[in-house]
């Protein structure tokens, strides 16, 4: 899937190192993103360089056919941001896929066993003493 992005620049312009780990992140978003409709995910990019303060804010916002999903994050460099951003809307694309799986409703038995493997065995054999 080739993900459609639009990029805006505020009181900056991206430099060569930026704009490589631009398309590196973009194509780590299009790998979690490739059961969602191509022609209806559409991801825009805000940096904004804040002199006063000196720091880089990075916003994205990513377009789905069922939500809107916005990470910001704020940095003294906006390389680090960016990655911080992407971190925060990867995980709120996780907790979309989810909950569109509605994995909270699934039986979690697999993960009881896990949880109390001793319990089984206690369980048989005091079946097993009584008769």
């Amino acid at each position: 899937m080739i993900l459609k992005w639009t990029l805006v620049t505020k009181r900056m312009r991206p430099h060569g190192q930026l704009q490589k780990k631009l398309q590196e992140k973009i194509s780590k978003l299009e790998t979690h993103l490739e059961h969602f409709p191509a022609d209806a995910v559409q991801l825009q990019i805000n940096l904004e360089h804040n002199p006063k303060k000196s720091l880089f804010t990075v916003a994205l916002t990513l377009r789905l056919p069922s939500n809107t999903l916005r990470a910001e994050k704020q940095g003294p460099d906006p390389v680090p941001a960016l990655d911080l951003a992407v971190k925060a809307l990867l995980r709120e694309i996780a907790v979309l896929k989810s909950a569109l799986r509605r994995e909270s409703q699934w039986p979690r038995v697999a993960g009881q066993k896990l949880l109390y493997p001793s319990a089984i065995p206690l369980q048989m054999a005091r079946l097993s003493v009584g008769q």
